[in-house]
C-alpha cells in the first residue's frame, strides 16, 4: 500500500509550474463543459436523430477511452507526459475548429459527428492518464490537497463552460465551437510552462514490445487488485460509468428536451441548448461547492464511508428524477446530485493517487479511468434503446437502482467503509 499524505515524504520546493498545470487542466474541462451541452444539441436538435442514434453517438464519444485507456496509461508511465498533454490539447483545438467550420457551412452530418466523437475520445484516452500522472509530480504539497485543487479547477471550468453554453441564442453555435478551439490552443501554450519533478526510473524493456506492454499493464492491474482501498474504489467507479455517466449523457438530456415542444424550429431551438446548459451547470456548481468544502475543511479521516454515502446520494437522485416535476425542481435535484458528485469524484481519484505505488501511478489511474468509462459506452446505447421503448423517465429507474446495489455490495463485502487514516491498520 502506498503511503498516505500524512506519511509521504515532503516534496521539494523547486517550482513545478503548478499554476500552469491548473490552467491547462481547467481549460481542458472548460472546453469539454461546452461539449456536454453542444454535442447533445447537435445530434438531437440540429440533426434530429432519434434516441437510439443519440445513444450510439454518445457511445462513440466514450468508446475510444475504453479501448485505449490502458495503452494510454502505459505510454504515460514511459514517455514525456507534458509533451503528450501539449500535443493532445493542440489536436483537440483543431477538431473543434473543423466541427465549427462544418456547422457554419451547413455541412453537419451524422457521420461527421461520429468521426468527431471517435477522434476526441481517442485524444482523451492518452491525454487523461498523462495529465493525471503529472499531478503528483507538480503538487506543491500533499497529494490529496493537489487533487482537491485540481478538482476545483475542473468543476469551476465546467461550470463556466456550461454557463457560456447558455449564451448559445446570443452567440450562435459556430462561435462557441471556434471558442473551444482557441481555448485548447491556449491550454497547449500554458502546458509548456509545466516543470514536473523527475519521474522514477523505467523498467528496461525485455522481449517484444507487445509482450512487455502486456506485462507492464498486467503489473498495474495486479497492484490495483491487491489493494484493499483501490479495488473497491475501482468497482464503484465502474458502477459510476455504467449507471451515472450513461444517465447523465443520454437520459437526463432527453428528459430536459421533453420540457419543450417537439415542433420548435429556427432560432427558438437554441432555447433547448440554453436549458441544457443551465441544467448541467447546476450539477457542476454543486460539485464545485462540495469540492471547495473539502478544500476548506482539509483532511477527511473516514474517506471510505464519505465516498460511499456520496455515491448513494447520486443513486437516490436518479430514482427521484423518474417522477414528473417542474423543470426548476429537476434542476434542484441535479444540484443535489452535484454536491454528492463533487465529493465522490474528488475522494475517489484522491484515494487512487494516494494509495497507488509511484512507479505504477499512470497505469493504475488508467485502470481507474477504464472502470469509470468502461460501462459508459454500453450504458449510453442501452439507455438510448430503453428510453426509446419506455421513455426516459421510466428508464432512469434502472441506473438508479443498479447503483444502489453496487454501493451496498461494496459497503457490505469490502473494508472500504472501515478506512480510517488515523488508524490505517484497520484496513
Amino acid at each position: 500500500m502506498a503511503v498516505s499524505d500524512a506519511t509521504a515524504p515532503a516534496v521539494t520546493a523547486r517550482p513545478t509550474g503548478f499554476a500552469s498545470y491548473l490552467f491547462t487542466h481547467g481549460a481542458w474541462f472548460l472546453a469539454f463543459g461546452l461539449q456536454m451541452v453542444l454535442f447533445p444539441y447537435l445530434v438531437r436538435v440540429i440533426l434530429r436523430e432519434d434516441e437510439i442514434r443519440f445513444g450510439l453517438a454518445q457511445m462513440c464519444l466514450q468508446l475510444p477511452t475504453v479501448l485505449l485507456i490502458l495503452v494510454g496509461g502505459f505510454v504515460a508511465d514511459r514517455s514525456d507526459t507534458r509533451r503528450t498533454v501539449i500535443l493532445g490539447c493542440a489536436v483537440s483545438g483543431l477538431a473543434f475548429a473543423v466541427l465549427g467550420v462544418c456547422v457554419t457551412a451547413g455541412q453537419l452530418s451524422y457521420g461527421l459527428v461520429i468521426g468527431y466523437a471517435l477522434s476526441i475520445g481517442t485524444i482523451g484516452a492518452f491525454v487523461g492518464p498523462a495529465r493525471d500522472s503529472l499531478l503528483t509530480r507538480v503538487a506543491p504539497g500533499g497529494v490529496q490537497q493537489a487533487v482537491t485543487f485540481a478538482s476545483l479547477a475542473q468543476f469551476a471550468a465546467q461550470i463556466l463552460g456550461m454557463g457560456i453554453a447558455t449564451l448559445a441564442p446570443l452567440l450562435g453555435i459556430p462561435a462557441l465551437l471556434f471558442g473551444q478551439g482557441g481555448l485548447m490552443v491556449a491550454a497547449a501554450a500554458a502546458a509548456t510552462g509545466i516543470r514536473p519533478r523527475p519521474a522514477g526510473p523505467h523498467r528496461i524493456r525485455e522481449g517484444s514490445v507487445l509482450r512487455f506492454m502486456a506485462g507492464e499493464i498486467g503489473g498495474g492491474i495486479s497492484a490495483a487488485l491487491a489493494s484493499p482501498v483501490i479495488l473497491p474504489v475501482i468497482v464503484c467507479a465502474t458502477g459510476m460509468g455504467m449507471c451515472f455517466m450513461g444517465a447523465f449523457a443520454v437520459l437526463l438530456p432527453l428528459i430536459v428536451q421533453n420540457y419543450f415542444p417537439a415542433d420548435l424550429s429556427g432560432h427558438a431551438r437554441t432555447e433547448i441548448a440554453q436549458a441544457l446548459g443551465i441544467f448541467n451547470l447546476l450539477f457542476w456548481l454543486g460539485s464545485t461547492i462540495s469540492a471547495m468544502a473539502l478544500a476548506r475543511f482539509g483532511h477527511v479521516r473516514r474517506k471510505g464511508i464519505v465516498y460511499l454515502c456520496a455515491l448513494a446520494t447520486g443513486a437516490l437522485v436518479l430514482l427521484a428524477c423518474s417522477i414528473a416535476m417542474p423543470f426548476w425542481l429537476l434542476c434542484g435535484l441535479n444540484f443535489v446530485w452535484g454536491l454528492g458528485g463533487g465529493v465522490a469524484m474528488t475522494l475517489g481519484r484522491g484515494l487512487v493517487q494516494q494509495y497507488a505505488p509511484p512507479d505504477k501511478m499512470a497505469r493504475i489511474i488508467s485502470i481507474f479511468t477504464l472502470g469509470l468509462m468502461g460501462g459508459a459506452p454500453a450504458g449510453a446505447v442501452f439507455y438510448g434503446v430503453l428510453a426509446h421503448a419506455i421513455g426516459p423517465r421510466s428508464a432512469i429507474l434502472v441506473p438508479g437502482a443498479m447503483m444502489l446495489v453496487i454501493v451496498g455490495s461494496v459497503a457490505a463485502f469490502s473494508r472500504l467503509r472501515h478506512l480510517d487514516e488515523v488508524n490505517p491498520a484497520q484496513i
